[in-house]
């Protein structure tokens, strides 16, 4: 950010990097929303492994078995994006298991059927 403070590079449509200098309330607001994000990802697997064994065919296993990687894997970048930002993913972490981080509430509804696993599939991811 040579020469340009960051009202500056936003006004100019510039980008900001993760360690270049930005208002601590914004900085905070991006850490929180990606956290939000990753633990989303992360918590979302959770109804859907648990129709790894019960899909109705193998072929719709190993669909959903992929699908669960990639949310595993969405999680980690994220994890990784906030970790550039200075936020430590045990904080995190911590923060999730305490309630104040919070992730999507749609996962805290049960996936009673496999409709229910596809139905959260198409609207939600």
């Amino acid at each position: 950010m040579p020469g340009k403070t960051f009202d500056e590079l936003i006004a100019a449509d510039e980008p900001i990097e993760p360690t270049d200098e930005m208002p601590d309330e914004y900085r905070n607001t991006l850490i929180r929303q990606i956290a939000q994000h990753a633990h989303s990802e992360i918590i979302g697997m959770q109804p859907e492994g648990n129709w790894i064994t019960r899909a109705p065919s193998l072929h719709r296993k190993a669909i959903l078995l992929a699908k669960v990687q990639d949310e595993a894997g969405h999680g980690l970048y994220l994890y990784g994006a906030a970790e550039t930002l200075g936020m430590d993913r045990a904080e995190m972490l911590d923060r999730l298991h305490t309630g104040r981080q919070k992730y999507s509430s749609i996962f805290t509804y049960p996936t009673l059927t496999w409709a229910d696993v596809g139905a959260i599939g198409w609207l939600v991811d």
